[in-house]
């Protein structure tokens, strides 16, 4: 019996740093250093449209060199809605895991988009584009984000110009 109780404070000691192999830390805590992400400033510049009903962070894996390209199969990345009528806005993609959670990867066009209908819709004709986010002040193309594990890229804003719209991808109101 004594042989027993020995192996049993062996065994239980070993089985507890096994199983906690980081210590005792919050679960969220854990998490949050585990999620990839990134975060910014949005800023608009200009007198909203009154016909705004919706506008929203939105983040495709491949560049929208057609109309097909706004897919659902190509979404990184949708936020929830975006308040009306602000001049910024500061986002996270782990404050705001939005419809479709951000992984790590790399991204391709990240913009802000705004449609008249309050439903949220991935019909490419719905939406009009407010702001893309450009890499190093490059505004000749959309910026590529890279997005490595276990990572949160800091500093990608994007201004939307009201009185200076981007250019339009294919198939979307011009």
């Amino acid at each position: 019996m004594e042989k027993i109780f020995k192996y049993i404070f062996i065994i239980l000691p070993l089985l507890l740093i096994i199983g906690c192999n980081k210590g005792i830390v919050p679960n969220s805590v854990e998490e949050e250093q585990q999620k990839a992400g990134f975060s910014g400033t949005i800023t608009f510049k200009g007198v909203w449209p009154d016909s705004v009903k919706n506008t929203i962070l939105i983040v495709f894996k491949d560049p929208l060199n057609s109309p097909a390209s706004f897919n659902v199969f190509n979404v990184g990345y949708i936020s929830h809605p975006i308040p009306y009528g602000i001049t910024e806005f500061n986002f996270s993609t782990i404050a705001d895991s939005g419809f479709v959670p951000i992984q790590a990867g790399t991204y391709s066009y990240i913009a802000i988009v705004q449609s008249k209908k309050a439903a949220l819709s991935l019909n490419r004709a719905d939406w009009n584009v407010a702001g893309i986010y450009y890499a190093d002040g490059d505004t000749s193309q959309p910026g590529k984000l890279d997005i490595p594990q276990n990572t949160i890229v800091k500093n990608v804003n994007i201004i939307c110009d009201f009185n200076n719209p981007p250019p339009q991808p294919p198939g979307g109101n011009q």
